[in-house]
């Protein structure tokens, strides 16, 4: 019984999280080592305007960050703060914002994302961030070739963002 009121409650906060315009955003975070780590990365993500709440996870070296949509939201500004508090971001996913009606920041998904991987499928409901500082070095370098070999420009150099 404790199961099923579990997962009803989840339901909702799914379905309502679009009318809300809350939804959580996953940051790996390379570097945390101890819970000094975990607070002086949480307490820069907390100061960032659109962030309502931080919630870090040592064991998975991971802080979820619920976003308020309601306000202009810049993903660079979330790793910017974690760059801030000394450590790199190894992967970051957020929320696909076509299942919900807002825009982001008064654009369409379309205007703010590149699709870059293998298959086309947007119906996803998260998308992994490709970018300087939304992947680590590595990562970033062997998708960097295959954006340049698709034909894009240097996500570092543009105002939108790739996603795969």
């Amino acid at each position: 019984m404790r199961k099923l009121a579990s997962i009803i409650v989840l339901f909702y906060a799914i379905n309502f999280s679009c009318f809300a315009q809350l939804d959580t955003v996953h940051i790996y975070v390379i570097g945390l080592t101890c819970s000094s780590c975990s607070k002086s990365v949480e307490e820069k993500l907390i100061q960032v305007p659109f962030v309502k709440k931080v919630n870090m996870n040592l064991n998975n070296n991971e802080a979820i960050v619920l976003v308020d949509f309601s306000q202009t939201v810049d993903w660079r500004l979330l790793a910017n703060a974690v760059v801030d508090a000394g450590f790199s971001v190894g992967k970051m996913t957020v929320p696909n914002c076509s299942k919900c009606s807002y825009l982001f920041n008064s654009k369409t998904c379309k205007d703010v994302y590149v699709y870059i991987g293998p298959n086309a499928e947007l119906d996803l409901l998260h998308y992994n961030l490709v970018g300087k500082k939304f992947l680590d070095k590595k990562s970033y370098k062997v998708w960097l070739q295959k954006i340049i070999s698709q034909g894009y420009p240097d996500p570092s150099s543009v105002s939108y963002y790739y996603y795969y």
